[in-house]
This record gives structure tokens, C-alpha cells and sequence, in this order.
């Protein structure tokens, strides 16, 4: 009969995996925090971040390139985009089953949705702001047409807000699962 704590042990080895050292990621993930955080606070550029990482082992190269795919999203500038890519390529050249075109690739995909995210984005503030300023004009203050304080008779009425919001509701949700994806697919390769 097992105790409650080697069981929740057990556990922990199946969620988080452990290596032939008994390492699991969590342990791992500590260990590296200490490491890459002159790289995430820009104080270390991808060859420095390698020369950290060159006599490690592929587990802990491992979850150094997850650590650098999770730190990336529709919201970071291209610059740390690219910074990451630098990295995680940099990482990758450590492995002996090294596939580095094949994150180059990927991340040149993330920076151009990224991209394409940043300029549709601005494309829909513009519309939003048109519309709060054909409410104004219309002898509601924006304010007020925000916040639905109308009757319905001149400026955005509900009806409008609410396609506003649905529209920025969904081109929001688009561009995630797009990005998602891109991060789902580096993430199979390292694993």
C-alpha cells in the first residue's frame, strides 16, 4: 500500500515527465529561470544565453527552447520575436538531432502573423474610433455612446456596440488560434 505522498510523486513524474537523473521539468524550469533571466530582461543576446546552455543536457535544452516558445505571443514587437527565434535556434544547434530551418521557419511565420495582427488591429481601433466620432457627431458625446447612455434615436446604439464588440471579439480569438497553432507545432518538435 502506497502513501498519498509517493502517489502524488507518481503523479507528478507522469504530468511533468522526468529524465534518467530523476529531473523533472519543474525542477528543470527552476534551475533555468536563474539562467535565461539576463536573456529575457535583454541583458544577454542568443550567443551568450548558448554559451549558458552549451554543457547542459538535451533535457534542460529542452525546456529552455519550451521557455522561450511559451514567452512569445501576438502582443510582444517583432524585435522580441526575433530575439527569441535567435535563441531558440541557438538552443537548437546544442542538440545532437538539431533542426534548426525548421524553427527559422516557424518563427518567420509567427513574425509575419504577428505583423499581420499589429496592422488589421490598427485597421479596426480607426474603425471603432470612426464610429464613436459619427456618434458625436450625431449629438451624442463618444462617452456616452460607449456606454450606451442613449435612447436609441441618434449615435451608436446597442445594436452597433454590441457588433463592434463581436467583431473585435472575434478577429481577436482569429488571430489566437492562428498564433496557437504556430506555437502548438514548435512545441510537438521539441517534445
Amino acid at each position: 500500500m502506497k502513501s498519498a505522498y509517493e502517489i502524488a510523486m507518481e503523479r507528478a513524474d507522469e504530468v511533468y515527465g522526468t529524465n534518467d537523473k530523476d529531473h523533472n521539468s519543474l525542477e528543470i524550469r527552476e534551475e533555468l529561470k536563474e539562467i535565461m533571466a539576463p536573456f529575457f530582461k535583454e541583458e544577454m543576446d542568443a550567443e551568450g544565453l548558448w554559451h549558458k546552455l552549451e554543457d547542459k543536457e538535451d533535457a534542460y535544452l529542452k525546456e529552455a527552447q519550451l521557455m522561450l516558445i511559451e514567452s512569445i505571443g501576438l502582443r510582444n514587437s517583432s524585435e522580441q520575436i526575433k530575439r527569441r527565434k535567435e535563441a531558440v535556434v541557438a538552443v537548437e544547434s546544442l542538440k545532437e538531432s538539431g533542426n534548426t530551418s525548421f524553427f527559422e521557419k516557424q518563427f518567420t511565420q509567427a513574425q509575419s502573423l504577428q505583423q499581420q495582427y499589429q496592422t488589421q488591429k490598427k485597421q479596426l481601433d480607426e474603425q471603432v474610433k470612426q464610429h464613436l466620432e459619427q456618434a458625436q457627431g450625431q449629438g451624442q458625446n463618444p462617452l456616452a455612446a460607449a456606454q450606451g447612455g442613449n435612447d436609441g434615436q441618434n449615435g451608436m446604439n446597442a445594436q452597433m456596440r454590441q457588433q463592434l464588440a463581436q467583431k473585435v471579439s472575434e478577429f481577436q480569438e482569429g488571430y489566437n488560434k492562428r498564433f496557437n497553432k504556430l506555437i502548438d507545432k514548435m512545441k510537438a518538435e521539441i517534445e
